[in-house]
């Protein structure tokens, strides 16, 4: 077995593959994406991608709100500690709720729609072909209610779904 030392909890990569089926080799990749996520001291700190993603989100989230620590405000306006001099309210200003709403009342108010169609060859021969075939069940309605009840079997385009169009019009909109 070849052995490589790249400093990483993980088990070697490049073993056969009847060993990668084993049960012992699934649990060492387990544990080393535990020990990645929730243990070991990276950086000095424990849980390092967990915790630091959680910490992080906690403090943009308290960004967000307008509930972020004052202190390096405070620390920046000071002279020597002293700040008998400023006479400011410190109440954190929630500016990013602002954006937010401008952002959701403009995604809420799209006076579009997107539309999107394959335009290789294939897909496109395809989709006509599907649209031939729904075209032809309404036009040929009687025929095939005739062959379902004289011999028992289906013979339209659709595949006996009730929900396909009944007339051109109703064709186009089911395309659409």
């Amino acid at each position: 077995m070849i052995e490589t030392s790249y400093g990483s909890s993980f088990p070697d990569q490049v073993v056969p593959d009847a060993v990668k089926a084993s049960y012992e080799y699934g649990l060492k990749v387990g544990q080393a994406i535990e020990g990645e996520w929730f243990g070991g001291t990276r950086a000095g700190i424990a849980g390092y991608r967990f915790a630091s993603n959680y910490n992080n989100f906690h403090q943009l989230r308290l960004y967000a709100r307008g509930e972020q620590s004052i202190q390096k405000y405070k620390d920046e306006l000071s002279i020597n500690g002293d700040l008998s001099y400023l006479n400011l309210d410190w109440t954190p200003v929630p500016i990013l709720s602002k954006f937010v709403d401008i952002v959701v009342n403009g995604m809420s108010q799209r006076n579009y729609d997107i539309k999107a169609y394959a335009q290789d060859p294939t897909s496109s021969s395809k989709r006509s072909r599907y649209v031939e075939g729904l075209m032809m069940d309404i036009y040929a309605k009687e025929y095939i209610n005739k062959a379902k009840v004289n011999l028992g079997i289906d013979i339209s385009a659709g595949g006996g779904d009730e929900n396909r169009p009944q007339n051109p019009d109703e064709d186009y909109v089911y395309i659409q």
